[in-house]
């Protein structure tokens, strides 16, 4: 029988978001005032340009993990501005060399780390080590639900099953 879940995680934004928005904003109006000053009412169409750009990059910090499993495969896409979606990495759950909580680890800086969680310090987050043809060995976090971890678990090699 085939066995399919997918999820959804919101990434959750950091101050340094916050900062960065504020700073495109205030950008963005310091340079259309400089332009009106400059070149009066034919620079309307540059200010709107102007703007919908910078919304268009305050909307790129909207970030969410789509966490897909289809028979013992997980492909974990990045979804930005809830508009474009990238296949970050996919992994066979039978090939994992390790897995297991990781809140509060630290992980061996020789391998790459790609790091899907919601950025909340209160939901756990789990780590995989694996091996890929784009990251080499690479520690993928992840915070699964219960019904994702159970997929993940049953999927996993027997000796790593925890």
């Amino acid at each position: 029988m085939d066995s399919f879940k997918e999820q959804l995680v919101t990434r959750k934004p950091d101050n340094t978001v916050f900062i960065k928005r504020a700073l495109i904003f205030v950008a963005a109006v310091f340079v259309s005032i400089l332009l009106f000053k400059l070149l009066g009412v034919m620079s309307l169409i540059l200010i709107a340009l102007l703007f919908w750009g910078a919304y268009f990059l305050i909307k790129n910090f909207d970030v969410e993990y789509e966490y897909i499993c289809t028979n013992g495969d997980l492909d974990i896409d990045k979804i930005t501005a809830k508009s474009r979606r990238k296949r970050l990495i996919s992994v066979n759950l039978k090939s994992v060399e390790d897995f297991g909580l990781a809140n509060g680890k630290s992980f061996c800086k020789k391998y790459s780390t790609v790091d899907t969680t919601s950025g909340d310090v209160d939901d756990e987050s789990y780590f995989i080590l694996c091996k890929d043809s784009k990251y080499g060995m690479c520690y993928i976090l992840i915070t699964p639900d219960d019904d994702m971890l159970e997929i993940i678990k049953t999927y996993l090699p027997k000796t790593i099953r925890r």
